[in-house]
């Protein structure tokens, strides 16, 4: 496995959209599970030759980067320099540890970087068969942690192999969805104004639960069709990240105008017991297209 890191100062995708905006969550896209303890960042993702992935499928032997922008937290010296480390690990769907790589930036220790210069940290791996054993999925780990402290960040990033003769899904044409609360999203090669963002209890197919409603009007570039046609998936997590299983199917309605060639779309995502306060629960909510090359993705907290 190539351990190689590279400081890059170039502005990523969505950076002035997005932002990490609790100590712990989840990233469209990729599926990205963030936790902060004492160091930040704007955003992350995955990206192969460069052009971001928007979903989780890597073949085996193929180079990515996880890319972390603008890094924040770590401790500055009398030199205004600073001494950032990540470590690389890859574990089973169980989170047990399959293989450790150990610091990937081992070899800046000691000289550190200027602080003012620190604005993406760009991490590359691939997947290896000699340590996946006969995982066929599992997650990559990065923490990021301080020398000079005991701050760090968990990057938590499910993946799974993909055949060497599937086409990657990698594009540069997503762009961020505005949202009425403060959920993250983004669609690739649709076009969105925006999205309302609520929670519903009053669906009488399933009375005691509650709903996340995700209601987009005047969707362009697709078709009734095509939406109809799409996968849906969701996920739910609890406070502490952890997956929720959920025995309920979501639910969905799509009209619009043929001759205008704008479709609306609703989307009521079941994610907890109606009567259940007893803390936030994260929601994941994914569309794509049969051939993969269109999607919404939608994370919210409530």
């Amino acid at each position: 496995m190539k351990k190689r890191t590279l400081l890059a100062t170039a502005v990523i995708l969505f950076s002035a959209s997005f932002s990490f905006s609790q100590t712990s969550g989840i990233l469209p896209l990729n599926g990205i599970q963030y936790f902060y303890e004492g160091i930040y960042a704007k955003y992350a993702e995955v990206k192969v030759d460069g052009v971001p992935l928007t979903n989780n499928r890597l073949p085996l032997n193929k180079e990515f980067s996880i890319v972390l922008e603008l890094p924040t937290g770590f401790t500055e010296d009398a030199a205004k320099k600073i001494y950032p480390a990540a470590e690389l690990s890859f574990l089973n769907n169980a989170k047990q540890p399959l293989a450790n790589m150990g610091n990937v930036m081992k070899a800046s220790e000691q000289t550190g970087f200027a602080s003012r210069d620190f604005k993406a940290l760009e991490v590359k791996a691939s997947l290896q068969a000699s340590w996946l054993k006969n995982e066929t999925s599992g997650f990559v780990q990065v923490k990021y942690y301080d020398l000079k402290s005991k701050k760090q960040m968990r990057l938590l990033i499910p993946v799974m192999v993909a055949s060497a003769a599937e086409p990657m899904a990698l594009s540069r044409l997503s762009s961020p969805i505005k949202t009425t609360d403060a959920s993250v999203g983004i669609s690739n090669s649709v076009k969105i104004k925006s999205a309302e963002i609520s929670v519903d209890t009053s669906i009488r197919v399933s009375p005691k639960t509650a709903y996340l409603s995700i209601e987009i009007p005047g969707m362009e570039g697709t078709s009734m069709e095509e939406v109809l046609g799409g996968k849906n998936s969701f996920w739910v997590y609890d406070k502490n990240m952890n997956e929720v299983k959920i025995a309920e199917k979501l639910l969905k309605k799509v009209g619009g105008s043929m001759e205008s060639g704008l479709v609306n779309y609703t989307v009521k995502v079941p994610f907890k017991v109606k009567t259940d306060n007893s803390q936030a629960y994260t929601i994941r909510y994914r569309w794509e297209s049969t051939d993969k090359k269109k999607l919404i993705d939608i994370v919210a907290t409530k």
